[in-house]
């Protein structure tokens, strides 16, 4: 009979030691998750898988949007400007287009032309003197950079989408 005590007694331990904690984390993990979801604005996404993203700006190397990023407030507008890393470019023109995405075809939404940028002297990001500021609503919007060389030869381009919430 005392082995029938002892073999009691470990039972009661191993739920004590192992399933009662167990349970424990099930009902106080229940209780965070939905006192999380209750709150305003709050939803639950199982499915949040990252998948290395493609570079967020593609097209040439040699020019590049600087300080983009993918999502901007309609309270704070973006401002675009541009660097150019090949000089052959240099007092060329550029051209900035916005593009909204939320239409089928996509429509202009601005755009704007800056003749006769000459960055190599200075090494200055470009529109030079001037900032590219689009007013434009909520949306999803891609932006394309276009420089063209002084004689118009040549060209190099970067695209890039962003949102404005």
């Amino acid at each position: 009979m005392k082995w029938l005590d002892n073999e009691m007694a470990v039972k009661k331990i191993v739920y004590l030691v192992f399933i009662f904690p167990i349970a424990i984390s099930f009902i106080f993990g229940g209780y965070v998750l939905s006192d999380v979801l209750g709150q305003p604005d709050r939803q639950l996404n199982m499915m949040q898988f990252n998948f290395p993203s493609p570079s967020v700006q593609q097209g040439d190397k040699d020019i590049r949007i600087v300080n983009f990023t993918e999502s901007y407030s309609v309270l704070n507008p973006p401002s675009f400007s541009v660097r150019v890393t090949d000089t052959s470019f240099d007092c060329g023109d550029l051209y900035l287009t916005i593009y909204d995405l939320n239409t089928s075809p996509k429509q202009v939404v601005a755009q704007n032309a800056y003749f006769s940028q000459c960055f190599v002297s200075t090494n200055s990001t470009m529109p030079i003197n001037d900032v590219f500021t689009p007013s434009i609503k909520s949306g999803n919007y891609q932006i394309v950079a276009e420089m063209m060389d002084k004689s118009n030869q040549k060209n190099i381009s970067v695209t890039a989408n962003f949102k404005i919430q």
